[in-house]
Parts: structure tokens; sequence; C-alpha cells
């Protein structure tokens, strides 16, 4: 009897059922597991729909940009032109030191704006970048250094886009001088030499003075630019879009480590079956070592 004891265990363990009964047991386990639904908050407040909010914000951004963007360049490089030959005028003249200070005035102002706007535009790249990295982490295995990774990225990531909104508000100043002085300096460049002026008014098909067949140069300058509510809309929107993300990454911090997902396993009809035969095959063998 003890000779066969080992002979059967091994048997036991290479019979190829209970291969078949493992497979059909996870595939079962796997298919009958029934998670409990998300709340609408969680719904709403997830990573997923906050970068899909942050998409549409900086596709709104994208857009204002690029219409702005080529009309303003061209003010700008004939406002430069302007400014470069003030700069070799031999003129005389209690007014020429206020004229080219008025001049160079308006063209820092130029400079800033023209710098602001590159900033912008680099920071909406870089939070571009860093929702392609979350939304690719997103998808991948979950594991440590999943987890670090998005972290770090996330930090990164709501910076990245409040930056933008802190750098549209810097912009205001620079608009706002741009708005006030641009008029000023054109009819100061217009006192030093009528060459400056006949040179951007025949680049940019405007006059200084207001006439009736041509528009003036100074609204057309102005109207190259961000107006002002414009700016302060696209600030709210950031500001509202970065509290969102902020918001997502909370609640989705809170859900997972003080309400986590539960789950319901159901037990499989093939489970039950794979019990029913297997406690009629044990029944056997012991019958058949008890004869023995």
């Amino acid at each position: 009897m003890p000779t066969f004891t080992p002979l059967a265990a091994a048997n036991e363990k290479r019979r190829p059922i209970d291969v078949d009964w493992s497979i059909m047991d996870d595939g079962d386990d796997d298919s009958y597991i029934e998670v409990k639904e998300r709340g609408f908050v969680a719904k709403v407040f997830n990573s997923l729909n906050a970068q899909r909010a942050k998409l549409l914000a900086l596709f709104l951004l994208a857009v204002i940009h690029f219409y702005y963007l080529n009309d303003f360049l061209r003010k700008f490089a004939a406002f430069e032109n302007m400014t470069q030959d003030a700069r070799y005028i031999k003129a005389t003249g209690p007014s020429y030191r206020v004229d080219i200070a008025s001049i160079k005035y308006t063209f820092e102002g130029f400079i800033d704006y023209k710098k602001n706007l590159w900033m912008t535009v680099g920071a909406m790249c870089a939070s571009l970048a860093t929702t392609a990295s979350l939304l690719t982490i997103y998808r991948g295995p979950s594991d440590a250094f999943n987890r670090a990774a998005v972290i770090v990225i996330r930090v990164f990531d709501l910076c990245a886009f409040l930056f933008i909104a802190f750098l549209l508000f810097a912009r205001i100043s620079a608009a706002v001088i741009i708005n006030h002085t641009t008029q000023y300096s054109l009819r100061a460049a217009s006192r030093i030499s009528s060459s400056l002026v006949n040179d951007i008014g025949n680049a940019l098909s405007c006059t200084v003075e207001p006439r009736d067949e041509h528009p003036l140069c100074s609204h057309q300058i102005i109207e190259s630019i961000f107006p002002v509510k414009l700016i302060e809309y696209l600030i709210i929107l950031c500001l509202l879009t970065g509290a969102y993300i902020g918001l997502a990454y909370l609640i989705e911090w809170c859900i997972r480590h003080f309400f986590p997902p539960s789950h319901d396993k159901l037990t499989p009809i093939s489970a039950i079956s794979r019990n029913l035969v297997a406690s009629s095959r044990c029944s056997s063998d012991n019958s058949v070592l008890i004869a023995a």
C-alpha cells in the first residue's frame, strides 16, 4: 500500500484535467469580476477628462495665437525698421530727444510683447508634451516607476499650464503700452523726418494722420495685438482649466487612498462543476486505496 501512494500522488499532479480546470478557472474569475460603478464626481473629475479639457484650452489658445501671430510680426518688422532709421537721422530741435525717447519707449513695448508671445508658445508646447506623456503612461502598466513618474509629470504639467496664465497677465502691460503710445510715437517720427512715416505707410498701406482713403497706421498696429479684454478672458480660461486639473488630481488621489473601488466576485458555474468532479474523483481514489 505505501508503494501505491506516491504513484497516485504523482499521477494526481500530472493529470491534464487539473491543468484544464486551472485555465478555465482563471478565465472565469477574470470574466466574472464586477466593479462597482464610479460616482458622478469620480467620472467628471478624473485624469483623462482633465487632460481632454486642457487639450481643448490649448487648442483655443493656439488658434487665437495663429490668427494674430503673422499680422503682428509684420507690423513689428515695419516698426522696428522705422526705429532703426530714426537713430541714424541727424535732426535738431528742442523736441528731438523727446521724440526719440517716445519711439524707443513704444518699441520696448513691442519687444516685450514679442518675447511674451514666444514664451507663451513655448509654455503651450511644454504643456502639450506633458499631456502626451501622461496619456502614454496612463495606458501603460501600473508599477512603482510609472506612479512616481506620473506624480512628477503632474506637478510639472500643472505648473507649465498655469505659467501660461501668468504670461498672459504679464502681456497686458505690454499691450497697454502699445495701445496708448503708438500714435504718439508715429507722430514723433513724422516730426523727426517725413521719410520715416512714409516708409512705414508704404509697408503697411496706411497713414499717420487721418485720411479718407487709407486707415491709420496706429489702428492697424493696435489691431494686430491681442485686445486686453481677450487677454483677460484667456487668463480666466487658463485659471479655470488649471483649477479643474488640480481638483481632478486631488479627487483621484482621495478616491484611491480613502475610497478604493470594491470588487464583487461572482462564483462561476464552471467552478461549481469543477468542485463536483474533483470531489467525486477524490472519493473514487479513496475507495481504490482502501480496497488495496
